[in-house]
């Protein structure tokens, strides 16, 4: 099933629920990409797991510039791609005690993806150790079936219980039984063709046209996250109740970042420093544990832990809503009942990101547009979705919070990242 999950042809989007006006622009790319060629991979060798050391060779030391006209095209695949160095430590913390405002760190930009490489067995090498180092900390999910609103079924019986009355279920389940009965009935007098008509709107095809079901747009081609995308999503997010319980004793939030570069509509994430005991070099979001003393919300909690780490203000984020999860999965990853919190935090092309080397070793953004390209995610079970669409491996509860983003809200609408498409 992995070598199945890896399998690499750019130019197809095979997921019908994520098949829509971007795949030309994703099959124009893709000619583009594989056209490129590949840059020596030497460096993956060192001790790393596709988030060591992989900016040796993902990322390109130079500052990005819309008037290189030695390559148009390559400006043009790099749009969105921007990567932010953490300064070093010493001279960091002096500039925040001099009052320096010449602190920003000068983006650079990554043109190669962990799956951009030919050398495909480091790519199965890499989910192994992460696989492995999953199973020390216990960061395992149960692979999910399709349920009625949604596969996994803690999350199905989550929603089912939280949206519907007491009636409306009892009145579902009366329906079913009753086309249960029908359907033994019909089998019974080998009445064949009757019960294929029956049973047909329960094949998956058709459960997955109707749990997609694209009757707006978001259109990005006018400049990326702008009012009209914005406000889909925000609405997207609060059409149902969400709630952590009260039962976790530990409690903590994360920002997904949504953001242009360039134009281009971004997520931003952190790779954490190296430095650090727990979880030291890996990808993840800005956010922390919930300070009883500080914060009032999970909101205040993700607004001061993603200043703390990459000098984003709270005035600059414009809330979206709380993503929905299976907190019971969530918690089962990482021991803690985490809220993932959208924000939008404007065009950072060029802008304040002050990485915090205490914490974060530097920040990159991906496009949005790679993420809804199915063959880019590596689904294996009992683990966390992997991206490998950025030059870092995205895995664990980050590369969750993205495939549920990407799959409850994004993947709802017909989504338009070009104007020719």
């Amino acid at each position: 099933m992995l070598a199945k999950g890896l399998s690499y042809y750019r130019a197809h989007i095979t997921s019908d629920s994520l098949r829509n006006a971007s795949t030309m622009r994703s099959i124009r790319m893709a000619s583009r990409i594989t056209s490129t060629p590949c840059m020596p991979c030497a460096a993956l060798k060192s001790n790393m797991m596709y988030g060591r050391g992989a900016s040796e060779i993902c990322i390109q030391q130079r500052s990005f510039s819309m008037s290189d006209t030695s390559s148009i095209e390559e400006a043009f695949k790099s749009r969105g791609r921007k990567v932010w160095k953490a300064r070093d430590d010493q001279i960091f913390h002096s500039a925040i005690e001099d009052g320096s405002s010449d602190i920003t760190a000068s983006p650079l930009i990554w043109d190669k993806a962990v799956d951009d490489d030919d050398h495909r067995w480091m790519v199965h090498e890499s989910l192994a150790r992460i696989c492995e180092q999953q199973e020390r900390e216990g960061g395992r999910m149960q692979t999910s079936q399709l349920g009625v609103l949604r596969e996994d079924p803690h999350e199905d019986m989550r929603l089912l219980v939280e949206n519907y009355t007491a009636a409306a279920l009892a009145s579902a389940l009366r329906d079913r039984e009753d086309t249960l009965q029908l359907c033994a009935d019909l089998l019974s007098k080998n009445r064949i063709a009757e019960l294929s008509k029956v049973l047909r709107p329960y094949e998956q095809k058709f459960i997955d046209q109707r749990r997609h079901s694209k009757g707006k747009t978001l259109d990005f081609s006018k400049g990326g996250f702008v009012q009209d995308n914005i406000e889909l999503l925000r609405k997207g997010l609060n059409r149902m109740p969400r709630r952590v319980s009260t039962a976790h004793s530990k409690r903590a939030g994360v920002v997904l970042p949504l953001c242009n570069v360039d134009g281009v509509p971004c997520i931003l994430f952190e790779k954490r420093s190296p430095h650090l005991r727990a979880h030291a070099d890996e990808v993840c979001l800005p956010g922390g544990m919930v300070s009883d003393n500080e914060d009032k919300s999970i909101v205040q909690t993700c607004l001061r832990e993603m200043e703390e780490e990459i000098g984003i203000k709270p005035s600059a984020a414009t809330v979206l809503g709380v993503l929905r999860c299976n907190w019971g999965e969530v918690h089962h990853l990482v021991g803690v009942a985490v809220t993932p919190v959208v924000c939008f935090i404007g065009e950072v092309g060029m802008s304040q990101l002050n990485p915090n080397p205490s914490e974060v070793s530097e920040c990159f953004t991906v496009p949005l547009e790679l993420f809804i390209d199915n063959e880019r995610w590596v689904h294996k079970k009992h683990y966390a979705p992997f991206f490998t669409g950025a030059p870092h491996i995205i895995w664990g509860l980050t590369g969750y919070i993205v495939n549920r983003f990407i799959m409850d809200v994004i993947s709802r609408y017909t989504v338009v990242f070009d104007d020719n498409q």
